[in-house]
């Protein structure tokens, strides 16, 4: 996310959640599919499984360089995941690695299909869980993020959070494309006022 977004660009929410290890919000974009494919494959299911796996007894500071694999088969030895979480989470990883040779729109279409089944397995419960939603346009992205806001905070704590008005923001998102100021204050303010680690 070092640029503005372009029409070929994908957008995300991630959100890792444990009791012992606070919450990871992040909302972002990628340049385009395979990115974002390559982000949830190796950086997010990384963090993601290791964090459920060992948060559960303590602080998670550094996630160490290891496959999702390796982190799989460590917990599976420590007996701290069953079998049937150690398959839900092979799932996933296969399942994202299977799309790399699809074509383009078959790659999305499947894609697209991943969230709701990603989010079923991990929803976990009020100590811990993971989801994923994928959004096609900053317009899709930020009716979310007012819509989800709104369930949790007032109109006024949200209009503070990302410092403009709702109607100011539906005006970022509508033309963070086609122009490229606004599509450096989309940018910024999805690294810098939405995204949370803590």
């Amino acid at each position: 996310m070092q640029k503005p977004p372009t029409e070929r660009s994908i957008y995300f929410h991630t959100l890792i959640f444990g009791n012992n290890n606070g919450i990871n919000n992040i909302w972002g974009y990628f340049p385009n599919r395979k990115c974002l494919i390559g982000y949830l494959q190796y950086s997010f299911l990384q963090e993601a499984f290791y964090k459920w796996i060992y948060g559960k007894e303590k602080l998670i500071t550094r996630i160490p360089h290891l496959t999702v694999d390796k982190i799989i088969r460590e917990g599976e030895k420590l007996k701290k995941i069953d079998k049937e979480v150690a398959s839900n989470m092979r799932r996933d990883y296969d399942f994202l690695s299977s799309l790399w040779h699809l074509p383009s729109e078959k790659a999305q279409a499947r894609l697209d299909k991943f969230p709701a089944e990603f989010n079923k397995k991990w929803m976990g419960n009020n100590t811990e869980f993971l989801y994923i939603k994928i959004f096609k346009t900053p317009e899709e992205l930020g009716e979310f993020v007012i819509s989800s806001s709104l369930l949790t905070n007032t109109k006024e704590e949200l209009e503070n959070r990302i410092g403009m008005s709702i109607n100011e923001w539906e005006d970022i998102c509508k033309n963070a494309i086609s122009d490229p100021d606004k599509g450096e204050v989309f940018r910024e303010i999805l690294l810098k006022k939405l995204s949370e680690v803590f």
